[in-house]
C-alpha cells in the first residue's frame, strides 16, 4: 500500500515536472523571439526616420526651387535658412541648430522622441557641424551636410 501510494505521489510529481519544464522552456522561447522582434522594430523605426529627415528635406528643397530660391523661409514657427545647394538649415551662432532642425525635419503627425542629442564641433563640408541623436540605446542618427547637401545616416553602436 505504501509502495503504491508513493508511485502514484512519484507519477505525479513527475508529470508536474514535465509541465514545469515545458512551460519554461516555451517562456524561453517566447523571450528570445521577443528580443529579436524588438530589434528589428527598432532598426526599422530608424530606417523610416532616416527616410522621414530625407523627404522633409526633399520636400522643403523642392519648395525652395519653386518659390525662386528665397534666402530664408518659414514652416510651423520655425524660421530656417538654405545652403548654396537648396537644402534646408537652421543656424544658431554658425552652427547647426540640431534642436529646431529636428523639430522641423522629424515627422510631426508621429513624432519620436530622441533620448540625447550630441553636437559634433569637427565639420565635414568646412563650415557646418554635425548632430547626433540617439534614438534609443545603440540606435543613432547622424545629421551633417556635405558639399552643402544634407546628408543623414542612420547606426547601430554596440
Amino acid at each position: 500500500m505504501w509502495l503504491e501510494a508513493f508511485n502514484r505521489l512519484q507519477k505525479k510529481r513527475f508529470h508536474h515536472f514535465i509541465w514545469f519544464a515545458a512551460s519554461l522552456s516555451i517562456v524561453a522561447v517566447l523571450m528570445v523571439q521577443w528580443h529579436q522582434v524588438n530589434e528589428k522594430a527598432e532598426q526599422t523605426q530608424l530606417r523610416v526616420l532616416v527616410q522621414t529627415f530625407y523627404k522633409s528635406a526633399s520636400s522643403l528643397r523642392q519648395l525652395w526651387e519653386l518659390s525662386d530660391k528665397p534666402l530664408h523661409s518659414e514652416k510651423e514657427g520655425i524660421q530656417y535658412t538654405f545652403t548654396k545647394l537648396g537644402w534646408p538649415i537652421i543656424k544658431l551662432d554658425n552652427h547647426i541648430d540640431c534642436e529646431k532642425t529636428w523639430q522641423l525635419l522629424s515627422s510631426r503627425a508621429n513624432s519620436i522622441a530622441y533620448a540625447d542629442i550630441v553636437i559634433e564641433k569637427v565639420t565635414r563640408s568646412g563650415q557646418y557641424n554635425s548632430c547626433h541623436y540617439q534614438i534609443t540605446d545603440g540606435k543613432w542618427l547622424e545629421l551633417f551636410y556635405e558639399n552643402e547637401t544634407i546628408r543623414v545616416n542612420g547606426f547601430l553602436t554596440g
